[in-house]
């Protein structure tokens, strides 16, 4: 298994301890893949967050940090998508 599907491992397993205690920071990514700050929102781990950012914020490119304290436990680019018209 390589570096960046052990890392997304990870991600999924972050979301799914739902744990609030846990501070996401989420930053917009523009088209040539900078990470544009300040960050958009700063919310608390929810396993619902790709559904958060979607709503709240769009389809796009996002970067985002999440601390357990001042310890860094994930930082990452991810896509979010429309959802699926049904």
């Amino acid at each position: 298994m390589d570096s960046e599907t052990r890392k997304w491992e990870r991600f999924y397993r972050l979301l799914a301890q739902d744990d609030w205690e846990q501070t996401v920071y989420v930053y917009q990514v523009d088209r040539s893949g900078k990470v544009i700050k300040p960050y958009l929102a700063k919310w608390g781990m929810h396993a619902d967050l790709l559904d958060s950012l979607r709503d709240e914020f769009g389809s796009g490119e996002y970067y985002l940090m999440i601390r357990q304290g001042k310890t860094m436990v994930f930082t990452g680019t991810i896509g979010v998508e429309r959802p699926l018209n049904r």
